[in-house]
């Protein structure tokens, strides 16, 4: 008995030690964390939307976006810890206009090494472990007149998940809102998980043109699912229909979604990869003209 009790004395040690290692190299910021990368070197200027999200304007003329059709990329890229995630996303994203990352690792250095065909880039994070950060990042080929990033606290592990977004004027006078989402997960009432989704709607809700609200959604329930469609539902956002669907899922219910407005879908299909735990989505759309 007194062989069993040692034991169970020790084990009980190691997992102290080891939930102290992982906290002292854990380090979370109480203000997201925000890296802007852009071409042009125009003036931005912060205002808070809230308490949880924060955004940043510029007034100075910004080239508004002339074509009619784009192509997206939505992946989870597992803080790139799989074999070939390199090649696999030059891959994916060789034909696309905007990327809509999460689980972005700050040692993949993705700004620096898509700048030449992406030259803006929105990183957001909130935390890092043994000094790497890791968050959510929106790429393109244009540049926003405004982006913005929040962030809501997983109630468990208190990892603050987070999102950002970029507002791109459109040349019909309109403008086109783009919004990455990695949703809380860790919550069996969805009480942070709907107070991160309202947060970041609070943007959309102020919002005239089309919009692309994509990313993962930690969707892993019936109720998360009925919230995200009411709320989307409720700003006249449609989901994207995939085809091969090859989505990640978790007890049957999909973690990644697009939805859009504004937007006909001209195709959106997932691709099989083993360079993430989640299969990457590709979307093109075509803007609808503006009822008059």
């Amino acid at each position: 008995m007194s062989k069993l009790k040692s034991f169970f004395i020790a084990l009980l040690g190691m997992i102290l030690l080891g939930l102290g290692y992982l906290w002292y190299s854990l380090e979370i910021y109480p203000v997201p964390q925000i890296q802007f990368h852009t071409k042009s070197p125009l003036a931005y200027q912060r205002k808070a939307l809230d308490s949880a999200v924060t955004c940043f304007y510029t007034e100075q003329s910004v080239k508004p976006i002339e074509q009619q059709n784009f192509r997206l990329l939505v992946w989870n890229m597992h803080k790139g810890q799989d074999k070939g995630w390199q090649n696999a996303l030059s891959f994916f994203a060789k034909a696309s206009d905007v990327l809509f990352l999460q689980e972005v690792s700050s040692e993949q250095h993705l700004a620096q090494q898509f700048s030449q065909q992406f030259p803006t880039a929105l990183y957001t994070s909130s935390f890092a472990y043994l000094g790497k950060q890791s968050g959510v990042m929106l790429m393109s080929h244009f540049q926003p007149q405004s982006f913005c990033a929040g962030s809501s606290v997983e109630p468990w592990i208190r990892i603050p998940k987070v999102g950002n977004a970029m507002r791109f004027p459109l040349v019909n006078g309109q403008s086109l809102l783009t919004i990455n989402l990695h949703l809380v997960n860790f919550e069996l009432n969805p009480v942070r998980y709907q107070q991160q989704l309202e947060a970041m709607f609070k943007l959309i809700k102020s919002h005239q043109g089309p919009i692309i609200l994509a990313g993962d959604f930690n969707a892993w329930n019936s109720g998360r699912i009925n919230l995200i469609k009411k709320l989307t539902a409720l700003y006249g956002l449609v989901p994207v229909s995939f085809q091969p669907d090859d989505r990640l899922r978790f007890l049957a219910n999909p973690l990644d979604w697009v939805f859009v407005r504004g937007f006909n879908v001209k195709s959106a299909r997932t691709m099989q990869t083993t360079s993430s735990d989640h299969n990457p989505l590709l979307v093109e759309l075509t803007l609808l003209k503006p009822q008059p």
